[in-house]
């Protein structure tokens, strides 16, 4: 009678002991399932969620919005989504026609009445919305508004793939779904609890904020929950539920861990000792010994893997601040980086643009007095109209500024770079002639044609010319040679005998970097000068000749070449 005591103490300390222990172990995985998936979730959508906003300043769509042909632009579109994976890409106009798309299928319909669509117009910011609710039609969009000057010309919205994350939910033994602020179910990895609601979950006064908002005919989802919320009985099966706030929109992600599991385990460990207690007429001890043994040996392999997991999600947490960090000084320095676009386009406009002008101008006043006060008025007529036209020039260069950021349509045009080199050196001949050095130029005798604006080239060009100049600086031979070399890619090399440039002429071209002295310069002539080149198509390098001395290079597009690119 003692021995049958005993056993049945064992058994039921046994099953409780088990069941405490595989429980404590299902919510340990169901926690860290609960964590991967969420994190899964958040990585596809923050990586979505910058998509619209960098595509709002893609010239390309911003250009085809302006100019309203749209040949190129749903290809485009297609060529982006190869990598981003997203469900689909739609470019609108300012009345929510679809204008790109990378399914083609849609061009030309109007989502006017969208909600992504209304609120992306109205903000200066990517919004998120989720539509198809009501209509058992999902769909999740990312969307920005595209401006221009402040004027709308249309939206561009990213639409997430969600559905490549649900399948790889139903490959797992439990049950995953996400439910929105309302608890309906928006994701699952079972498609029929999709568009349901977990009402036992909601207070009276949520219940009638659903009802108002037309959603109250959705289905309940059929669970049966226990009074703590922790188990939920489906269908006869238990389930652990480990529910996680995703932090975004209100977004809840719910892990229902089967504990069918758990008792098939203790079950089984309790069928083992019930044919342990039938050998232990002969061999209790030696079964004892042996029970101990493999309990022994369970245990410690299970610790082992629970170690690894926590290692792994520790490992993984470390990596995410490691990530956000990253995050958040890119964040600084994309802010520091428009401060300091904001503050060249100022200081340029100012200090270094009408500089080489005035320069001139005043080199002109002192030859006009003199000549005047020698009785040589045709010449000095011919220098106060080249102060004139110096005016002029100013003019143009402020007008110029007021848009430095964006060019103009009527800014561009068909010109000979020859025709640039001349205006050049016509605004730098006062400084050229104040000093012993000796210019060669090089040009060919037919022109050399491209499209581009004349005024912004013979800025690079001044610029460069200043600088060499200023490297030349306490030699007493002085050398500056500027050749045009035609070709696909006409080329205007400005080089001197100078001491050459640093180490790293890179970075002669980032905002206020300087080799000058102080009050000399504010290193922000080459960054414009780049700029300027970039925005017409070309490219301005620098590099340190053989024979000592620099050479920087204007790189333009032929005429013929952007000819043929545009038709």
């Amino acid at each position: 009678m003692l021995a049958v005591t005993l056993v049945a103490l064992l058994i039921w300390g046994s099953h409780n002991y088990l069941t405490t222990f595989y429980s404590e172990d299902l919510r340990n995985r169901a926690n860290v399932r609960a964590a991967i998936y969420n994190g899964s979730l958040l990585n596809v959508l923050e990586r979505h969620q910058l998509i619209p906003s960098v595509l709002a300043r893609d010239r390309t769509l911003t250009d085809a919005l302006m100019r309203g042909q749209y040949a190129m632009t749903s290809a485009r579109l297609i060529d982006i989504n190869d990598e981003l994976k997203a469900r689909n890409l739609l470019l609108f106009d300012a009345t929510g026609r679809i204008v790109a798309s990378s399914d083609r299928r849609l061009l030309g319909t109007s989502r006017a009445d969208r909600p992504y669509f209304r609120e992306a117009a109205r903000e200066n910011t990517t919004i998120f919305t989720t539509t198809g609710v009501a209509e058992r039609e999902l769909g999740f969009f990312f969307a920005h508004a595209v401006r221009s000057g402040g004027q709308l010309l249309g939206v561009i919205a990213v639409q997430v793939n969600l559905g490549e994350l649900e399948a790889s939910w139903a490959r797992d033994t439990g049950r995953v779904f996400v439910t929105n602020a309302e608890d309906v179910v928006i994701l699952s990895s079972h498609p029929d609890w999709r568009y349901k609601l977990l009402s036992p979950l909601l207070e009276e006064a949520r219940m009638a904020a659903l009802r108002s908002r037309q959603l109250g005919g959705l289905e309940i989802l059929p669970m049966d929950w226990t009074g703590t919320g922790r188990q939920v009985r489906i269908g006869g099966a238990t389930y652990l539920r480990r529910d996680v706030s995703i932090g975004f929109r209100g977004w809840t992600l719910n892990y229902l861990a089967p504990l069918d599991d758990v008792r098939a385990r203790v079950n089984a460990v309790i069928a083992l000792e019930i044919m342990a207690v039938a050998l232990l007429v002969a061999l209790i001890f030696w079964i004892r010994s042996k029970q101990a043994w493999r309990r022994f040996l369970r245990l410690e392999r299970e610790s082992a893997e629970l170690r690894d997991l926590n290692r792994r999600l520790s490992d993984e947490i470390l990596e995410r601040r490691r990530v956000e960090q990253t995050l958040a000084r890119t964040e600084q320095s994309l802010v520091q980086a428009s401060k300091l676009a904001a503050l060249g386009q100022m200081s340029a406009a100012v200090s270094h643009e009408l500089n080489q002008p005035l320069a001139a101008m005043r080199t002109y006043i002192a030859g006009a007095r003199l000549l005047i006060e020698r009785g040589r008025m045709p010449e000095a007529h011919s220098s106060i109209q080249r102060i004139d036209d110096l005016i002029g020039r100013m003019a143009m260069l402020t007008r110029q500024l007021k848009s430095f950021a964006r060019k103009g349509e009527d800014e561009i045009r068909p010109l000979d770079l020859r025709d640039a080199i001349k205006g050049a050196l016509s605004v730098m001949s006062p400084q050229l002639g104040q000093v012993r050095v000796e210019l060669v130029t090089d040009m060919p005798s037919t022109p050399v044609m491209i499209r581009g604006d004349q005024l912004r080239i013979e800025q690079i060009l001044v610029n460069l010319l200043r600088n060499a100049l200023d490297a030349l600086r306490g030699q007493d031979d002085r050398r500056i040679d500027v050749t045009l070399v035609p070709g696909p890619l006409p080329t205007i090399r400005v080089s001197d005998n100078g001491p050459g440039l640093p180490k790293e002429p890179d970075a002669l071209f980032e905002p206020f970097f300087t080799t000058k002295r102080p009050g000399e310069g504010l290193g922000l002539g080459l960054a414009i000068s780049a700029g300027i080149a970039q925005d017409l198509g070309g490219e301005l390098t620098a590099r340190n000749l053989v024979r000592g001395g620099a050479c920087f290079e204007l790189t333009l597009p032929a005429l013929q070449k952007l000819d043929t690119a545009a038709e």
